[in-house]
């Protein structure tokens, strides 16, 4: 039987993907049978129209549910490695990534931070991932065994104070009592940064897993997900770093570990579409980002000694962000859901 000549990847944000009678968040946060089924319904068509082989999944709930839609859809390979919060029975939080394959999951297991490298710089048990990333080892055609990675870096939304500040009070009439409206902006302002730095603190330890993996396994790798601000923000730099600073000379050997924008991938085949302006995946109103990422180790780079395949297409399916119909796309995802596919390179 002949292999495929190509493999696709897809990451996919589904949007508070919770089966009903259970709430997200809110105790009205709960989808009625018809509003369930039509969600299901929404993400099946997304699935075929991008006919992808493995996929990344942010924001599941309810991990269940998609297996077995997934499994309906020609996926019977799945895996999550962490389960959303639950409070009061069916009040859920906190959702978790997922995976889906076409092709068989070897092994599957969390992201764990390096507790020796914390400890270095005095970090010691103060980090966890706010989600915890899945790394899927699945066996691809012509790639064989590939280091799969779903991650769905901290949101935007500043930190919450764990505590009400204390408010000093004074009998003196010349001594004002504080403001709460700068309280609030003080709060706002560090809780913001918090949550830079806790992206940052994500990209740096998973950057470290998946080069760790590699120097022991020398495996293709591909990491998906939802990174919550563009790729160029100074807290994934440690991402698609390869080289001691100043120290230009271990760039030769660090280069082995480099992972780039499969969109710059892209490009490099098809320069003729070089001004082709890249699709924000998220809006803010009338303002677009690109927060949706799949980035690919050297066997998908065709410049690269190393290349096994190279990037043949790049897709943003959006149209139910940027002309949605009502009743199609009411119950879709606030995401577009970005694909790649990879071919064999020709002889």
């Amino acid at each position: 039987m002949n292999k495929p000549n190509q493999v696709t990847f897809s990451t996919f944000n589904l949007l508070n993907y919770l089966e009903p009678p259970n709430a997200y968040y809110d105790f009205e946060n709960i989808y009625s049978f018809d509003e369930w089924q039509k969600k299901q319904h929404w993400i099946a068509e997304a699935i075929r129209s991008t006919d992808c082989d493995v996929i990344g999944f942010q924001e599941i709930f309810s991990p269940e549910s998609i297996e077995q839609l997934m499994n309906e859809l020609g996926y019977p390979y799945f895996a999550v490695v962490d389960s959303a919060h639950v409070e009061d029975d069916y009040l859920y939080t906190c959702p978790v990534v997922g995976i889906a394959s076409r092709y068989p999951i070897e092994s599957v297991q969390p992201v764990t931070p390096d507790s020796s490298l914390l400890a270095a710089f005095n970090l010691g048990d103060n980090f966890s991932f706010n989600r915890t990333p899945v790394h899927a080892t699945i066996e691809l055609p012509h790639l064989g065994s590939t280091d799969c990675y779903v991650v769905h870096f901290k949101s935007q939304r500043p930190t919450e104070p764990k505590v009400e500040p204390i408010k000093t009070s004074d009998s003196s009439a010349e001594q004002k009592l504080q403001s709460d409206t700068l309280i609030k902006l003080h709060q706002e302002q560090l809780g913001s940064w918090l949550s830079s730095v806790q992206r940052g603190l994500e990209a740096q330890l998973l950057h470290q897993y998946i080069t760790n993996q590699r120097y022991l396994t020398d495996q293709p790798v591909v990491l998906m997900g939802d990174f919550n601000k563009p790729l160029f923000n100074d807290e994934f730099r440690g991402l698609l770093s390869y080289s001691l600073n100043r120290d230009e000379t271990s760039q030769h050997w660090l280069s082995h570990f480099r992972l780039r924008d499969s969109w710059d991938l892209y490009h490099q085949l098809h320069e003729e579409d070089l001004l082709e302006q890249r699709k924000p995946t998220h809006y803010y109103g009338a303002s677009g980002s690109v927060l949706d990422y799949i980035l690919m180790s050297n066997e998908f780079d065709c410049q690269n000694s190393s290349s096994l395949m190279e990037i043949s297409h790049y897709t943003v399916l959006d149209h139910h962000l940027i002309n949605p119909s009502f009743e199609h796309d009411q119950f879709s995802t606030d995401h577009a859901v970005v694909s790649v596919t990879a071919h064999i390179r020709e002889a």
